[in-house]
């Protein structure tokens, strides 16, 4: 397996690498003037370079490990098309995190957090790590999670009231612990891609934990584990289980033509028995 720490290739949209060399830029200058005016001729293009937007790239068919080790991205995307591997290592400051339909993520013990969209077509094991997604208006103001992931811990939080939809259809499990967390002054909005319908799903199983304050949440369900019970819905949307006592208002028996037939014909007995007294009494006293 590849070792990202030695030899982990990153691609610039301009199809620059990020390794220079005074080799690279052979000039022709005055005598007693060529080191420093090539050093300034790299330092330029290095600059040009570290202001590039840069993704990180897993192309199909490649693997790569980090080996534990750590990659800030400066709000820049992975990409995964092959394999990547953080053998418990860290991904921060990601903007989105996009797995292609050939493509696995592995976190082992391992955290990613990002600030934009998560997109699982692919492969996700999530092992012990966390997926984090958090503040950071300047890179992604808001997020989109997309496509069907099993997570070990999900972790969302937000003192600005970030705005995070789920694509409608989709189903989002969390095996061991859910966060989600906003203020009293800006709750973090939680919906679906449709939030007049309840129709995105957090599948907190049996045993995980739910850590959940001021929320606004509409167009979701929750299929495993009541969420948020007992605390009070800051959004005007629907939801399905979230909020509120968990089993909610208990139905109404319904019941069927021949009962309410019958009832009615009782009633109307009734009716006339009170008639008959009354009609026998007139004024009513007792016999």
């Amino acid at each position: 397996m590849e070792s990202a720490s030695t030899s982990h290739t990153t691609r610039y949209n301009s199809h620059v690498e990020n390794d220079f060399r005074a080799e690279d830029f052979p000039m022709r200058h005055p005598a007693g003037h060529a080191p420093s005016l090539r050093r300034a001729v790299i330092a330029v293009s290095l600059l040009v370079a570290a202001t590039a937007h840069a993704d990180y790239v897993v192309p199909a068919g490649a693997t790569v490990g980090l080996g534990g080790g750590s990659i800030d991205l400066g709000c820049t995307d992975v990409i995964v098309d092959g394999t990547l591997d953080l053998q418990g290592g860290t991904l921060t400051n990601v903007r989105h995190v996009q797995i292609g339909a050939g493509g696995n993520l592995l976190l082992g013990g391992g955290s990613a957090s990002l600030a934009g969209n998560w997109s699982n077509t692919g492969a996700f094991n999530a092992g012990t790590g966390a997926v984090n997604i958090i503040d950071d208006v300047a890179c992604a103001p808001g997020s989109l999670v997309s496509g069907n992931t099993t997570f070990y811990a999900l972790n969302i939080s937000s003192n600005t009231g970030k705005l995070v939809q789920f694509v409608a259809g989709s189903t989002q499990t969390v095996q061991s612990s859910l966060t989600l967390t906003g203020t009293a002054a800006n709750p973090l909005r939680i919906e679906s891609t449709t939030p007049g319908l309840v129709s995105a799903n957090i599948d907190l199983t049996t045993g995980g934990t739910q850590n959940l304050a001021n929320l606004a949440v509409r167009g979701m369900g929750a299929s495993g584990q009541w969420l948020a019970p007992g605390q009070t819905n800051q959004g005007a949307g629907p939801v399905n289980r979230w909020f509120g006592t968990p089993g909610g208002v208990a139905a109404i028996p319904t019941m069927s033509p021949w009962t309410l037939t019958g009832m009615a014909l009782a009633l109307g007995a009734l009716a006339a028995r009170q008639r008959r007294i009354r009609k026998n009494n007139p004024s009513g006293r007792k016999s």
